[in-house]
C-alpha cells in the first residue's frame, strides 16, 4: 500500500491543480457547462450552515463557540463549514483564483443572513503578510470586502491595520501555537474605529485571528462593536445537524 500511497496522492494533486486551468463557460465542481462559476445545480446542493436556527450568530452554536479563541466580538458569520466543496472553492480562491471573490461573496449575502441585522458602519479585511501578497498579487480578503462593500454600499478600509515583521505559517499550527504566533504580529493603523465594524476573513479555523484582531480594535475602541464574516470556519467536531443543502434554505427564505 505505501508504494502505491505517493503515486495516487500525486495524481490527485494534479488533477486537482488542473482546475485551474479550466476554460470559461465551466462550473468549478460539476465542469459541466454553466454561465456562473458554480453553475445553480451544484450551489443548491452544497450544504450551508441553517442561520435562521442561530438567529445570524455562530457563536449561539456551542459546537462552533466552544471550538474558537475568546476575542472582543459579539457576532460570528459565515456560510458553511470548511470541507468539501466550500473547501475547494476557497482554495482556489486563495491560490490562483481571484474572480471566484464574486460567487463566494455572493453566497455570503444568501446564505448568512447578515442582510437580517444591523449592518456595520465599515468593513475591514483581514491583513496578509508583504510576501504573501507578493507570491498571490492579490489580497483575497479585500477583494471579498470590496464586492461586499459595493454591493451593501459600506465603506471598506483596506489599510486599517498591517502584518509585521515575519511570523510562521498559520495553516500548520495548532490553537495555542497560532495564539503565540500572533501575538506581536499586528499592528493598527491610524484608524478611528465607528460605532459597529465587520472584520471580513475567509476561514476561520482556531479563531486565533480574530481574536487578536478584535482584541487590537478593542483597546483603542472599546464602546466599537466588533462582528466577524467569513466564507467558512473549522471547528474541532463539525455538527453537521446544523447543516441545510442550498435548495432547502431557499425554501426556508421564501416561506419566512
Amino acid at each position: 500500500m505505501s508504494i502505491l500511497k505517493t503515486p495516487i496522492v500525486k495524481c490527485v494533486e494534479r488533477l486537482r491543480g488542473a482546475t485551474k486551468f479550466l476554460p470559461d463557460g465551466l462550473c468549478y465542481l460539476c465542469q459541466q457547462h454553466s454561465n456562473t462559476a458554480v453553475c445553480k445545480v451544484c450551489e443548491q446542493d452544497c450544504l450551508f450552515f441553517n442561520n435562521h436556527k442561530v438567529a445570524a450568530n455562530l457563536l449561539n452554536w456551542p459546537a462552533i463557540k466552544q471550538g474558537l479563541a475568546p476575542g472582543h466580538y459579539q457576532q460570528l458569520c459565515a456560510l458553511s463549514y470548511f470541507q468539501w466543496p466550500l473547501d475547494h472553492l476557497i482554495r482556489r480562491f486563495k491560490y490562483g483564483h481571484p474572480s471566484l471573490a464574486i460567487p463566494l461573496a455572493q453566497w455570503f449575502l444568501r446564505y448568512s443572513l447578515v442582510l437580517s441585522g444591523p449592518l456595520p458602519d465599515c468593513l475591514l479585511p483581514v491583513p496578509i503578510s508583504p510576501w504573501r501578497y507578493a507570491k498571490r498579487q492579490y489580497h483575497q480578503t479585500l477583494l471579498l470586502a470590496e464586492y461586499l462593500g459595493k454591493q451593501l454600499d459600506i465603506p471598506v478600509i483596506a489599510n486599517w491595520a498591517y502584518r509585521r515583521g515575519w511570523q510562521r505559517s498559520q495553516q500548520t499550527l495548532g490553537r495555542r501555537e497560532r495564539l503565540r504566533n500572533l501575538k506581536q504580529a499586528y499592528q493598527l493603523g491610524n484608524v478611528v474605529f465607528p460605532a459597529r465594524v465587520a472584520l471580513i476573513d475567509d476561514v476561520v479555523t482556531t479563531g486565533a485571528t480574530i481574536a487578536t484582531l478584535s482584541h487590537l480594535i478593542h483597546q483603542i475602541a472599546p464602546d466599537t462593536d466588533i462582528v466577524v464574516w467569513s466564507l467558512a470556519v473549522t471547528p474541532a467536531k463539525p455538527d453537521t445537524t446544523l447543516l441545510l443543502p442550498g435548495h432547502q434554505l431557499g425554501a426556508l427564505a421564501t416561506n419566512s
